[in-house]
């Protein structure tokens, strides 16, 4: 009987932690912060000495970009960048809260359509697979498997086609 109480405890103690591990995504979707310094590395990529508030004050983080926009980075910029594939590659939104407008290229994989609004699930080799969500007239544009280009403008806003 004891046996049976301590296999349940365990079974619920484990379906709890579960629960709580799924609903806390530990990659962000975005963040803002200001740039403590800049280093190029070549033409379109940089490692960027970042603020990280979440961390305690006059902490920092590095982060590395594979952007157009690294040779507009300075010292003190506010900047403002969203991950793609949990993390694994960063694109640069805004500098300064002016949108960059980097391109970003991808293959149509599957178009949705669910409650009158529209998204597109787009393959990369430079940033992997995600979903954007798309304003309806540019939906009606595409099709599956053909090739587009475009930038994001703000997190949760449609993507603008290029």
């Amino acid at each position: 009987m004891k046996r049976v109480l301590l296999i349940g405890i365990f079974l619920i103690a484990t379906g709890v932690c579960w629960l709580w591990y799924s609903m806390n995504d530990l990659t962000p979707i975005s963040s803002t912060t200001h740039i403590v310094s800049v280093e190029l590395q070549g033409e379109s990529s940089c490692k960027v000495t970042v603020s990280d508030p979440s961390k305690g004050h006059n902490r920092t983080k590095i982060e590395t970009f594979e952007s157009p926009s690294c040779s507009k980075l300075k010292e003190e910029d506010e900047l403002t960048y969203r991950y793609f594939n949990e993390g694994k590659y960063l694109y640069i939104v805004s500098i300064n809260k002016e949108s960059t407008k980097d391109p970003l290229t991808g293959v149509i994989t599957k178009m949705i359509e669910h409650e009158g609004y529209f998204y597109v699930n787009i393959a990369s080799t430079v940033f992997g697979k995600e979903t954007f969500p798309i304003d309806k007239k540019d939906w009606k544009k595409l099709n599956i498997r053909s090739n587009i280009t475009f930038y994001i403008d703000h997190w949760k806003h449609n993507i603008e086609l290029l």
